[in-house]
């Protein structure tokens, strides 16, 4: 069962998120900021994150930062949530879904961007495993 971080400084709505990804099948971890978030995924395997782009202590977009600057972490699909109209440019994330959020559209995207990253893997390995020619 996939694990998914959810972050967010809106206590509410964490409960929502863990109750429609626990529905789903997810295993679910919660943190309230990005600080809290990051320690977190130092000390726990996490398939997911999904976090909200504007929080106190750590924002979401400075966490997505930290979190593809890892080795370790880099490989985690990293969702960004907001309410603001457009995603941010300079940040790498995996997907961007708007406040108000609906629980389909975020287990659609989870469900997703963990497929596309298992084929992507996959592919990784068919190459490096292919023979060499000559």
């Amino acid at each position: 069962m996939p694990t998914v971080l959810l972050v967010d400084d809106d206590v509410e709505t964490l409960d929502a998120w863990q109750g429609v990804c626990e529905a789903h099948g997810y295993a679910t971890c919660l943190a309230e900021d990005g600080r809290a978030a990051l320690d977190m995924l130092r000390e726990r395997d996490v398939d997911v994150v999904v976090a909200d782009w504007r929080m106190p202590v750590m924002s979401g977009s400075v966490l997505c930062h930290h979190v593809r600057n890892e080795q370790n972490l880099a490989a985690i699909v990293f969702i960004l949530v907001s309410g603001e109209p457009s995603p941010p440019a300079f940040v790498y994330y995996d997907g961007f879904l708007r406040k108000p959020l609906a629980p389909t559209d975020l287990l659609s995207a989870m469900d997703r961007l963990l497929l596309e990253r298992a084929a992507d893997g996959r592919r990784r390995r068919n190459i490096s495993s292919a023979p060499k020619n000559g």
